[in-house]
């Protein structure tokens, strides 16, 4: 049966009041961002590295241009993904911060060559204004370290006036901070969030899930388009297959 609401779908998914802790909640109002930790085990991270190898595309094949500083795969319509980024701890931190009926938008692989992948800071959304339409996830298929590239992000920035690029500027923020984690972690960020990935310079693998989450009455598009034959009402109400 197809869920009735946002909240019965999160039930169904294993989301409680106890799934995320009141520091990890904290950190979504406050810093905009939470790195959760050991979200995914081992076994799951070895098979998303071979699903991110099989669904690799050379950036110029890709429909929209892709920098050629950065590998990027197709993940958008892999079982193994989807289940991955439906994972009641990434749920939870999404509901927390949109607080209405959203769906996974998108999931693609990102991971930069070496010396490359330096992004200027910026928003995924434009000047805040009202919750957030918006959450981004990075599932971390590699370590993540100041060597290899890993993000970072400028706390309190999603509460901060400007536009997309109001931080471009930067080439390093006094207050930004580089997020370090081990395979099967996942940042979290509010959608107004100023971050960006850093250079890898030590050539390092850093494989992860770009994950998007988009509330349904902020979306001009609809996700997809995906394979969606055996999925459960639960599972395609949560890619928003029947909004």
């Amino acid at each position: 049966m197809t869920p009735r609401s946002i909240e019965e779908a999160l039930v169904l998914a294993g989301v409680t009041d106890a799934t995320l802790a009141a520091a990890e909640r904290s950190a979504l109002d406050g810093d905009g961002y939470v790195v959760l930790r050991g979200v995914l085990d081992e076994e799951s991270c070895a098979g998303l590295r071979e699903t991110f190898e099989r669904t690799y595309l050379p950036s110029d094949r890709w429909p929209a241009p892709r920098s050629l500083g950065t590998r990027h795969a197709m993940l958008d319509n892999e079982p193994d993904v989807w289940r991955a980024a439906l994972q009641p701890r990434l749920l939870a931190c999404a509901f927390h911060l949109l607080r209405r009926r959203f769906f996974l938008f998108e999931v693609q692989g990102r991971d930069p060559r070496p010396g490359q992948g330096a992004q200027n800071l910026h928003r995924d959304w434009t000047e805040p204004r009202g919750p957030a339409p918006m959450v981004i996830a990075l599932a971390f298929l590699d370590p993540f370290g100041v060597d290899n590239g890993a993000t970072r992000v400028l706390p309190g920035s999603h509460r901060l006036a400007g536009g997309a690029d109001a931080f471009a500027q930067f080439d390093v923020h006094p207050d930004e901070i580089v997020v370090r984690g081990g395979a099967g972690d996942v940042l979290v960020c509010d959608g107004y969030l100023a971050h960006s990935a850093t250079r890898n310079a030590s050539g390092a693998p850093r494989r992860n899930l770009q994950i998007s989450y988009r509330a349904m009455d902020a979306c001009d598009r609809p996700a997809g388009p995906r394979d969606l034959d055996g999925a459960s009402p639960q599972m395609r109400y949560l890619l928003g297959a029947d909004a």
